[in-house]
C-alpha cells in the first residue's frame, strides 16, 4: 500500500475556512485531490461551513503514457474525467462520454462531447441502440467497471480498449483516521466500488462513520459490516451526491 504525495503544507481555500470552525463536521474526501476540491466547489457556501474537509485521497492517478492512443481511432468513448484528462486533446473528434461531468470536461479538451447517460450501463444501451460507424477506443483507467469495451464489441461495434492511467491504491492518512476515532460522527462520500472496498478494509472504526454512496454498488462494496450510517444517492452525479450529503448534516 502506497503512502500518496498529497503536497503536505498545501494552504487551500478548505483550510482557510475551516480553521476557525471547531464544531465543523469532518468530511473525508477520498478521491485523489483534484476530483475532491471539484466536488467541493459544487457545494453551497452555507453547507460548507458545517464542514470540515480532509484530504486523503485513496487512488493516486499514475499516467501510463500509451503511444498516440487515437492513432486507429475515428472517436472516444469515455467513462470518466480522469480519462479525458489523460487524453490528448479532441481536435473536435466525437467523443461518447458518461454523465455530464465527464462531458463537460471532454467538451473544454476539445472533443465534439457527447452525452450518452449516467452511467457505463447507460452508454453501453446508447451506441448499441444507435450503432455509429467510426473506430472507438475507449480511453480509461487499467481498472474501469462496466466492461464497456468487451460489450460494445460483443454488439458489434468497433472499440478498442486503452489504459491511459493507473489508479494506485494508497493508506487511509493518519488524519483521517484521527478524525475517525477521535469525533463522534464523521461523513465520508464514496464514489467507487474499488475505493469502498479500501475504505472498509482500512478504517480503524465504524460506529462513527456515514458514507454517502454514490451508487448501490458503491454501497455493497462496504460489506455487511455496521456503519454509523449509509446514504445512496438518487443518482449517480456530483449533484446527487450533494444534496445526500445536506441531508445528513
Amino acid at each position: 500500500m502506497f503512502r500518496c504525495a498529497m503536497g503536505w503544507g498545501r494552504v487551500t481555500l478548505w483550510t482557510v475556512a475551516n480553521n476557525a470552525s471547531h464544531t465543523a463536521i469532518p468530511l473525508i474526501m477520498t478521491r485523489p485531490l483534484p476530483a475532491s476540491e471539484a466536488f467541493l466547489r459544487t457545494l453551497p457556501p452555507d453547507l460548507l461551513d458545517r464542514l470540515n474537509p480532509v484530504f486523503s485521497p485513496l487512488i493516486e492517478i499514475v499516467p501510463l503514457h500509451p503511444t498516440d492512443p487515437m492513432a486507429d481511432a475515428d472517436a472516444a468513448v469515455f467513462s470518466s474525467a480522469n480519462g479525458v484528462a489523460a487524453a490528448p486533446a479532441g481536435h473536435g473528434r466525437t467523443a461518447y462520454c458518461v454523465g455530464p461531468a465527464t462531458t463537460a470536461a471532454a467538451q473544454a479538451h476539445g472533443w465534439d462531447a457527447r452525452q450518452c447517460g449516467a452511467t457505463a450501463n447507460d452508454l453501453v444501451e446508447t451506441l448499441t441502440r444507435t450503432a455509429p460507424t467510426q473506430r472507438l477506443v475507449h480511453l480509461s483507467g487499467r481498472h474501469t467497471r462496466g466492461d464497456v469495451a468487451a460489450r460494445l464489441t460483443a454488439a458489434g461495434l468497433k472499440v478498442q480498449p486503452i489504459a491511459l492511467y493507473d489508479q494506485r491504491q494508497c493508506a487511509l492518512s493518519d488524519q483521517a483516521k484521527d478524525s475517525i476515532l477521535r469525533e463522534n460522527r464523521v461523513i465520508v462520500p464514496l464514489f467507487s466500488p474499488r475505493t469502498a472496498t479500501q475504505f472498509a478494509t482500512e478504517v480503524p472504526r465504524r460506529a462513527s462513520v456515514h458514507v454517502i454512496a454514490l451508487s448501490a454498488a458503491v454501497a455493497d462494496a462496504l460489506g455487511a459490516r455496521p456503519w454509523g450510517g449509509v446514504t445512496i444517492a438518487d443518482s449517480p452525479d456530483a449533484r446527487a451526491m450533494g444534496a445526500a450529503l445536506a441531508a445528513r448534516v
